[in-house]
Parts: structure tokens; sequence; C-alpha cells
């Protein structure tokens, strides 16, 4: 069972839209009728149940035990560092340009830090940034974190954008 919790209705369709893409590879239904998740000791479930089925008849009623999956899905990072003599100011800069580009909307930010979640047409991701002075010159280091087709994508992108500052490691 999948819980999918959205904030909208973009969200929404991004979904249903990885539901059909998925239907044909894997079965997936979706239950009519409410579907509730209970936490309850053997004792208490057994008297949740009895209720339940002295009040809604036997046959209309699943119940299934659920368990944590064996696998966790780790999101993927990559990771990429550029060394120019621009100052940090100019180097935010262009960040701020870049992450105008792919109309990334700021979700944190410290002095030396920025976080951007970016969505394309291939998922969304979050993109940290960083940057910092070592031996005079600025360095800029940036991860691209998400799952699924987006991360090397915007990584490579982001990398081109940032190319033009000096070589991206």
């Amino acid at each position: 069972m999948l819980i999918v919790r959205y904030s909208d209705d973009a969200e929404r369709k991004r979904f249903e839209s990885v539901l059909e893409r998925w239907r044909s590879r894997v079965k997936i239904s979706k239950p009519s009728g409410a579907v509730v998740v209970v936490s309850a000791d053997t004792a208490d479930m057994v008297g949740f149940l009895d209720d339940l089925y002295s009040r809604v008849p036997r046959e209309h009623v699943e119940v299934y035990r659920l368990t944590e999956p064996e696998f966790l899905m780790e999101p993927l990072v990559l990771r990429g560092k550029v060394e120019t003599s621009m100052d940090p100011s100019g180097v935010w800069g262009a960040v701020n340009l870049t992450m105008a580009r792919f109309k990334g909307v700021l979700i944190s930010e410290t002095q030396y830090v920025r976080r951007y979640r970016v969505s394309t047409r291939k998922g969304s991701c979050d993109i940290e940034f960083s940057v910092h002075r070592v031996d005079g010159r600025t360095v800029l280091e940036f991860a691209v974190e998400g799952f699924g087709e987006a991360v090397p994508f915007v990584y490579d992108r982001v990398s081109h954008e940032l190319s033009y500052l000096k070589e991206v490691r």
C-alpha cells in the first residue's frame, strides 16, 4: 500500500501520471469505500473488528496487516564543483540566473548555502549551492538530490549553465 499526500491538483495529476505509466507492469488498484490505517494491539483490534462487523457486513470489510518494506529508497545525489576567479557575489549572481532559467524555488538560505526545488518534465529535485573562498579563489559547490531521471537531467543542465564560470568537476 502506498499513501501519497499531495498538496495541490498539479501534484495529484503527476501522481496519477505515474500510476498510468506503471499500470501495465505492476498491479495497481484503488479500493472503493473508506481506507483507514488502524494501529492497535491484538486485543483492541479484535474488539474494533467485532464492533465494526456488528454494523457493517463482514464481506464488505477487508483487513490486511501492513509491514514496512524491506528496502529503503535513498535519493540519488550528484555533486559538482566550480573554481573561479570571480568574487562570491558574482558567483551568486550566476546561481540566481541559472535558477531563474529553471524556475527554481528557493526553499532555504543561509549566508553561504542556498537550497532550491526545481521541477522539470522528468520530475523534481533539490539543488543545494554553497560558495566559499579558498586561496583567493571562489569555490561553488552544488549537489542535485532526488529520484529518477530528474537528477542526472538537472545535473547536466546546471553543469552546462555554470560552465562559463570555469571547468565544472
